[in-house]
């Protein structure tokens, strides 16, 4: 399934916002930009930034929208640190409401796999407070018709955990049987390069798998660029994850600040990724 993601300051109308101001030039008013979207074949759309200070109100307003446009709601979220399923963020509130809404709807829902990353590397006792609390919110996330999908991230220093793919896999196995993994290919590709990892998973990673974010890498070095730049090789991810049967979402996540050039230009960029990705996938 297509998805794209989006941030909730433009799908909530947030006014004086850069990522809002941004998408509103790309896309128009997010009413019609999600009809738009959902001619170019995408069916879902993942809230890019549903973190603990983000106003969860927008969250609201903006899973709402995407429910109303009739795609699927979907969320990036992160893990609370020493997280308490007696009292859940504010936040984490709003994004399991629409998710329960969203099964209401649904013949036979599956599980809304939720990307999120590990605590920061460098942080004291990283791994097992990441370990601890992405059992805790994946228990808590199970009850309300979802699941975490741990994320392969770039592997820095002060980056989060999970930045191998043998790292991803020994937290999301010491973190339960039903965590998953989400596999950003920007981030492989990132971490191929700099020779910090093979570009290929195993079986024990790919089986895994439950959300996908897709991405290039620009000639800059930066991630979340466009599929035009040659350096990540789409087709054998597809290639890989359909050969284990993978049905979940392909979310297209990128991020047109770092791009350059004009208004019109990102956009044309930007639907042919969607074009491309919808292609490879099919």
């Amino acid at each position: 399934m297509l998805a794209l993601s989006l941030p909730s300051p433009y799908l909530s109308g947030a006014r004086d916002d850069p990522d809002a101001s941004l998408w509103q030039s790309l896309l128009g008013p997010p009413e019609a930009a999600l009809a738009e979207l959902a001619a170019l074949g995408v069916k879902a759309i993942e809230l890019a930034d549903v973190r603990g200070h983000v106003d969860p109100a927008a969250v609201t307003r903006s899973l709402l929208l995407v429910q109303d446009a009739g795609l699927e709601p979907h969320a990036h979220l992160w893990i609370p640190r020493g997280f308490d399923p007696v009292r859940p963020p504010v936040a984490l509130i709003a994004v399991v409401t629409a998710f329960e809404r969203r099964a209401q709807g649904l013949a036979a829902a599956r599980c809304a796999a939720c990307a999120v990353h590990g605590h920061r590397r460098n942080d004291p006792g990283a791994l097992v407070s990441s370990v601890r609390d992405l059992r805790a919110l994946n228990a808590w996330l199970a009850t309300h018709g979802a699941c975490a999908a741990l994320e392969v991230c770039r592997f820095r220093s002060e980056g989060p955990l999970g930045g191998t793919y043998a790292e991803v896999v020994e937290m999301a196995r010491a973190a339960g049987p039903e965590v998953g993994i989400t596999w950003d290919l920007g981030h492989t590709t990132w971490n191929h390069q700099q020779g910090l990892d093979r570009l290929w998973p195993g079986p024990a990673f790919l089986e895994r798998v439950a959300h996908v974010h897709v991405h290039d890498v620009g000639a800059n070095g930066r991630t979340h660029f466009p599929l035009d730049q040659a350096r990540a090789a789409l087709e054998g991810f597809v290639e890989r994850l359909k050969g284990v049967g993978y049905s979940g979402l392909w979310d297209l996540e990128v991020y047109p600040e770092r791009w350059g050039g004009s208004t019109s230009e990102k956009r044309r960029r930007l639907e042919a990724s969607l074009v491309r990705l919808a292609r490879a996938t099919a």
